[in-house]
């Protein structure tokens, strides 16, 4: 097995809100492990995805990586297929068996 490290960088948050709202919503209403996110984004319901990516822009960077790397891991399966895909059209075959995303912070 061969394993593939990625680092990312210049997440557009505020692109993505529209897609990943309901999710963050749903997953952090029904958890507690961190109190903040939780509670603004229960405080987040109704309001219209303009209003939220207002509140998104006062996020420290790690809160926001934090997100990111929670819906990136939430859609790892969807990404293993699609990296396996694209590789196969470029003549590389191969299955990509899984994406795990962990938040590292400043090097």
């Amino acid at each position: 097995m061969i394993e593939i490290k990625m680092k990312v960088d210049e997440v557009d948050y505020e692109r993505a809100l529209e897609t990943l709202l309901p999710l963050l919503a749903e997953h952090f209403s029904s958890k507690t492990d961190n109190a903040l996110i939780s509670g603004i984004l229960s405080k987040t319901k109704g309001l219209p995805v303009v209003a939220v990516k207002a509140m998104l822009k006062t996020f420290p960077q790690e809160t926001k990586d934090e997100l990111a790397v929670f819906c990136l891991n939430y859609y790892g399966e969807n990404i293993s297929h699609i990296l396996t895909d694209t590789l196969e059209k470029q003549g590389i075959s191969l299955k990509v068996q899984s994406v795990e995303v962990k938040y590292q912070g400043e090097s």
